[in-house]
């Protein structure tokens, strides 16, 4: 929004449409997916080179602080919820290394002790994503609930949601990955703003 490409409702709807829906089906959906397979299979090494993959694709150091911070919260959050030997040993490994654990990997540790489906954790993935966007253009382009939740509900509408399901699951391991260098110039700028709206 900083850059002005974001101006109005029409405007965010577009970068959610055009920008970030590609980019979760082709990098972090994908990379979700992987990762819960892992870690259904109790695969520890395999793991960690995703959770490291997954590290390398954030570019700038905000996003990937972001990132391992919010992943290190929900792994002490499984630790108290839902106590899992494996998933202990894990974060164990993690800090023994000294080693980020990403938002993606923790969460598909989670999921996976909850039992949920892969599909819907992908669901959810997107439904996070998009929502988080639409939450802060509330305060930075003064739209009202409404609207948000109507971009929201265009965005995750069924046809649309299947389209980037189908997609994410065919993306391989050796073809997952997306560059958009707008993002990543924008993050790079929100690190040194004079002002900000969240700070992580």
């Amino acid at each position: 929004m900083a850059l002005g490409k974001i101006k109005d409702k029409n405007d965010l709807e577009a970068f959610l449409t055009g920008e970030i829906l590609p980019s979760l089906a082709d990098l972090e959906l994908p990379y979700l997916l992987f990762c819960q397979e892992a870690a259904e299979a109790r695969d520890q090494d395999e793991l960690l080179d995703l959770n490291e993959e997954i590290s390398a694709w954030k570019l700038t150091r905000e996003i990937r602080e972001a990132g391992h911070s919010q992943g290190l919260q929900m792994l002490r959050m499984i630790d108290q919820l839902y106590p899992d030997e494996w998933a202990v040993s894990f974060a164990r490994e993690l800090r023994e290394r000294s080693l980020p654990c990403q938002q993606i990997t923790a969460t598909a540790i989670l999921r996976d002790l909850q039992g949920v489906p892969p599909s819907a954790s992908m669901t959810a993935w997107v439904y996070q994503a998009v929502s988080n966007f639409c939450s802060a253009s509330i305060k930075l382009l003064r739209l009202g609930e409404v609207a948000c939740q109507k971009i929201i509900g265009k965005c995750i509408c069924e046809e649309k949601l299947q389209t980037i399901l189908s997609r994410a699951t065919r993306v391989s391991r050796d073809q997952a990955g997306w560059f958009n260098p707008m993002l990543d110039l924008a993050s790079a700028r929100h690190e040194l703003a004079f002002s900000r709206l969240f700070i992580s």
